[in-house]
């Protein structure tokens, strides 16, 4: 009897176990922190640069958010809301 229920438990464990680390041994694993202590402000702030230095909008070829923001003065109004279509139709 004892090899069954043993055979049942693996099997329970084979279905409900998907293999992989609990959240509370990665959470206390001081590698995850390092990693991460060092990865996501590098991330915001390698974001911050290049957004500040303006290499994203050359990248894009878009224009600066500075020289965007400038130039517009008034507002663009679309009056014919068709011809955009047609405009795409023609690309």
């Amino acid at each position: 009897m004892l090899h069954v229920d043993q055979c049942i438990t693996d099997m329970l464990h084979y279905f409900i176990s998907t293999g992989e680390r609990p959240i509370v041994d990665i959470l206390q694993d001081r590698r995850y922190w390092v990693i991460h202590i060092i990865t996501i402000p590098a991330l915001f702030i390698s974001g911050v640069v290049s957004v500040a230095s303006g290499i994203s909008f050359n990248l894009a070829g878009t224009p600066n958010w500075l020289a965007y923001l400038s130039s517009t003065t008034s507002l663009s109004l679309v009056n014919d809301r068709f011809s955009v279509a047609m405009y795409l139709f023609m690309l």
